[in-house]
């Protein structure tokens, strides 16, 4: 009966002894059952020329209020297809040191708690965790398909100071991340259209801010596509080059009349100013 309730927690293995830590912790000694034969890594297949046995530390979910830490005892096999490699254990990554179900169960917390909560409750490392984080989207949303996409939202964001950024590429419709890649050159963003191929032809539009690459990239690619830029760019771009340019202009044509075009260059923030301001610059304004 007991060993039937092993196997079921540790296929192929059975516990031979237990240590208690401490009060929270508990250590649980595993060897192999002596009716099992191992199993090559590689080819799955029997390999009963055991050339040593090695003891391995895995971490393993807890046990009600403890911690447990198993301490396994993994044979290496000489295959007489693969050569001398590790044995293969079911519920085990080949060199990992967390059960599939330890893992199993960060995953289940990972939607649901910040990792440094987490790293709290299982008492993992916090890169530990956030590798396990990073398989788990890459295998959830990892893979490039962007389906039937029509219409694009590019956009840009810093990584951290230093002038570093990144760039995401959305499905404008259906509110979905496709593509992120480091970069807002054209350099940067070319392996995602190079991934669309002819799925280029059927983008009907695409929002971006005023990135000279952007709009170059999506015009060479997507030439049929209509290019909307940001508002916001369009009025800030359209601040700093038609507003200034005509303010520059108005200060020279005042030369002669020195407070005017002193009024004239000090301008610029006019538009933003308080209310009062602009009533105490107005009345300096020539008519």
């Amino acid at each position: 009966m007991h060993t039937i309730l092993f196997n079921s927690f540790w296929p192929g293995f059975q516990p031979s002894t237990y240590t208690p830590l401490d009060d929270h912790s508990l250590i649980i000694h595993l060897e192999p059952c002596p009716k099992t034969t191992p199993r090559c890594s590689r080819c799955h297949q029997p390999s009963p020329l055991i050339h040593d046995r090695r003891i391995r530390k895995i971490r393993d979910r807890d046990l009600f209020d403890k911690r447990v830490e198993l301490h396994l005892l993994v044979r290496r096999v000489d295959c007489l297809n693969c050569g001398r490699v590790t044995e293969h254990i079911d519920w085990l990554r080949p060199g990992a040191r967390l059960t599939l179900r330890m893992i199993a169960w960060v995953e289940t917390l990972l939607p649901l708690l910040p990792i440094s909560h987490i790293s709290q409750l299982t008492g993992l490392h916090w890169h530990t965790i956030k590798t396990l984080d990073k398989r788990r989207l890459e295998a959830s949303v990892g893979g490039f398909d962007p389906g039937d996409v029509r219409r694009l939202v590019m956009d840009e964001f810093a990584l951290h100071k230093g002038h570093r950024y990144a760039t995401v590429i959305m499905d404008a419709e259906r509110t979905r991340v496709l593509w992120v890649g480091e970069g807002n050159s054209r350099k940067a963003i070319r392996p995602f259209f190079e991934q669309l191929g002819e799925r280029c032809q059927q983008i009907e539009a695409v929002a971006m801010d005023m990135n000279t690459a952007f709009d170059s990239e999506v015009r060479q690619h997507c030439p049929q596509a209509e290019v909307v830029f940001d508002l916001f760019h369009v009025v800030a771009l359209y601040g700093r080059k038609v507003m200034d340019r005509i303010r520059v202009d108005q200060a020279n044509a005042l030369k002669a009349d020195k407070p005017a075009r002193q009024v004239i260059k000090q301008s610029r923030w006019l538009l933003l100013s308080k209310r009062s301001v602009n009533s105490i610059l107005q009345c300096h304004i020539p008519r």
